[in-house]
């Protein structure tokens, strides 16, 4: 289908994107502007919970769901739409065990948690994975749909990802942290405009929702709603969507600074909560409005597959290809779609700018110049902004070698290489005796284990096909006897083939997480507990390095308990220091000046830094 954007899509796919630049513009001028790196990297901790909330979900909602999951949904049925059961347990858990912590030691980049629970080269192993997994997931969510647009629109490739590439370079570097997050509000509604213009038109154009259900049932799709099977290599069954994407959403939400820098700037810790139940939440609604959006998108097409019959060649070209047979005519709404796609990787893209700076202004130029003026920091760190937004737009090529579903590579991405980090952080803030030892252990076996997993998925991929059934029977351009085809992820083939690869490489892409974060998690455990017998001296585990969940639960347990494990707890004490000034110190003598008076510690018998 030959196609190009009208004068008028353009005025509305630029408006759009210079409200973003305006949002950056303002928060850059009023108030005094950014001139400090807490304004710049934790607005200030002044943001109320709900715009917080809306950004952590959008941040989320890249256009590879907006793409990718729309296309999944289509072509394997819509069970994904489960997710929302792993958003929702992500949204509690990481409110009740992570984010008190985080935002009580008044941090701006998590992975310094790990430094002072266990060592710096802990940290820096979890600094490395973060880079690497952005740089790498970045790539696919600027690329991919600029492709697809390409593909379908003739809009310009190399234009498309300079674009998004520079709008949201230029608003994250002047505005910072707070011109994210009111973006991130702003593009929320595009998306969700984009995503209800879509499914309603698609539903009245096949008829009303009796229709789209009849089709749907006549296709096989119905039946995968729910699939309860137990199989670890059924895809998109219930319980992987629930067990497995909790331990994809939760590397994300909880331990990416990428997400937590969100949260980290809400006034209190009650509104930090709120925001991360509130983001976890809306992504699962999110979510399942988009696999709604493909569920019905299917029905439309019901009988004329558009990549069995040749009008894309490429499953994530689906809404993009849906968007100009059905709106092209209408003058500015191909543009206001469009649109949603880009505000969804704009949200993406500016978060991981933000993140990645900051990450690298606390875990390296403070270290190198520990005595640099803040506001000369703020200056250096809006240039490494900078420079990375031109590294991520040039890591956009190398997305062009992924040859899976969208959804399937950010889930790996997620899964593979930031389950270790989830790990090491349970690791710490979920056992006292947990070392360094352990941490490093852990974090360099399970990292390893998700190399190969991430690699293994790239040389020995699924076979394509076997997929439910599609036709393009009812094609008015279809000359051939009536036949069926199967589709995948990503290509169609005669009949579902048999997958020969062995049963690790079978296992779903949502339990990847499962497995390096439980063997990051449970290698070190069982190293810190053998490390830890070396050991005869003292040291202390402190209460704000674990989980209150923990502590609550210490404290409910019976002293023998107490005893065999071999913590306890020490009252804080008020001393004074030699001018009689009150200071807050340990009744064994200790300076702790972080507790207030009479909080209590847990300690530990055996030291954690080794």
């Amino acid at each position: 289908m030959d196609f190009a954007l009208s004068a008028v899509d353009y005025i509305v796919l630029i408006g759009i994107l210079a409200v973003s630049v305006g949002i950056g513009v303002y928060f850059a001028t009023s108030d005094g502007g950014q001139k400090t790196s807490n304004d710049f990297f934790l607005a200030d901790r002044s943001m109320h919970w709900f715009p917080v909330g809306v950004s952590i979900s959008v941040s989320v909602i890249s256009a590879i769901t907006f793409i990718g999951t729309s296309a999944l949904s289509y072509y394997s049925g819509p069970g994904f739409w489960a997710t929302v059961f792993s958003r929702i347990l992500c949204g509690v858990i990481t409110a009740a065990v992570i984010t008190p912590v985080f935002y009580n030691l008044e941090i701006t980049s998590v992975y310094e948690y790990l430094e002072r629970r266990f060592n710096p080269f802990v940290r820096y192993i979890a600094v490395s994975i973060h880079m690497i997994s952005t740089f790498l997931i970045l790539g696919v969510v600027v690329y991919a749909p600029a492709l697809a647009l390409n593909a379908v629109t003739g809009l310009s490739l190399v234009g498309s990802v300079v674009a998004v590439g520079s709008v949201c370079t230029f608003y994250s570097t002047i505005g910072g942290i707070k011109a994210v997050i009111w973006s991130d509000l702003f593009q929320s509604i595009i998306m969700l405009i984009g995503v209800v213009v879509i499914t309603t038109t698609a539903i009245v154009r096949t008829g009303g929702i009796s229709e789209v259900w009849s089709r749907a049932m006549d296709g096989g799709r119905t039946d995968l709603i729910l699939d309860f099977r137990l199989d670890p290599t059924i895809p998109l069954s219930f319980w992987a969507n629930v067990i497995g994407g909790l331990f994809i959403a939760l590397p994300y939400a909880g331990t990416n600074q990428n997400q937590a820098q969100r949260y980290l700037t809400c006034k209190n810790l009650e509104s930090a909560k709120y925001s991360v139940f509130a983001g976890a939440f809306l992504t699962g609604i999110f979510e399942v409005l988009i696999v709604i959006m493909g569920f019905v998108i299917f029905s439309f097409y019901y009988g004329c597959d558009p990549l069995s019959n040749g009008d894309i060649s490429a499953t994530d070209q689906l809404i993009p290809h849906f968007i100009v047979e059905v709106f092209g005519s209408v003058p500015g709404l191909p543009g206001l779609l469009i649109s949603a796609v880009f505000s969804a990787a704009l949200s993406t893209f500016s978060t991981a700018i933000n993140g990645v700076t900051t990450v690298t202004g606390e875990a390296f130029v403070r270290r190198v110049w520990p005595n640099l003026p803040d506001t000369r920091f703020t200056v250096i760190m809006k240039g490494v902004s900078v420079v990375y937004g031109i590294l991520f737009m040039s890591m956009a090529w190398v997305a062009s070698f992924a040859g899976s579903s969208l959804v399937v590579i950010a889930a790996r991405i997620t899964g593979d290489l930031m389950g270790p980090v989830l790990g090491v952080v349970l690791l710490g803030m979920l056992v006292p005796r947990g070392n360094s030892r352990g941490a490093i252990v852990g974090a360099t076996v399970g990292s390893a284990i998700g190399v190969w997993l991430l690699i293994s998925s790239i040389v020995f991929p699924a076979p394509r096909g076997g997929g439910p059934p599609l036709s393009t029977e009812l094609c008015l351009s279809n000359d051939t006897s009536i036949y069926q085809t199967y589709v995948g992820l990503s290509a169609t083939s005669v009949s579902p083939p048999e997958d020969t690869r062995a049963w690790i490489y079978r296992v779903s892409f949502l339990y990847h997480g499962l497995i390096t974060t439980m063997l990051t998690f449970l290698l070190g455990v069982l190293v810190s507990l053998v490390t830890s017998k070396q050991y005869t001296g003292a040291d202390y585990v402190d209460s704000e390095l674990m989980s209150p969940v923990l502590i609550s639960m210490y404290r409910k347990l019976p002293d023998t308990w107490k005893y065999k494990m071999e913590l306890r707890e020490r009252d804080v004490v008020e001393a004074k220091d030699e001018n009689g000034q009150s200071d807050s110190s340990r009744n064994d003598g200790i300076a702790n000046p972080a507790f207030e008076l009479n909080d209590k510690v847990i300690t530990l018998r055996y030291p954690v830094h080794d």
